[in-house]
């Protein structure tokens, strides 16, 4: 599946991105966010912390 790394994201998105990459618990980042990287394809849910996928990485390496 393609991801669009253009898609807008908020800087509290981003700031959520840059937090799950780091292994932070899901229940540290708001939900509203969870639920839109999760949406994009940039993260996925398992046993409640958020990883990092592939595009979500390439959405970190290229910036906001």
């Amino acid at each position: 599946m393609a991801h669009d790394l253009t898609t807008p994201l908020t800087d509290e998105e981003f700031a959520a991105l840059k937090e799950a990459s780091k292994g932070i618990s899901q229940l540290d980042i708001r939900q509203e966010h969870a639920e839109r990287l999760v949406e994009l394809g940039y993260v996925t849910r398992r046993l409640g912390s958020l990883s990092v996928t592939v595009a979500g990485n390439l959405r970190l390496a290229t910036g906001k």
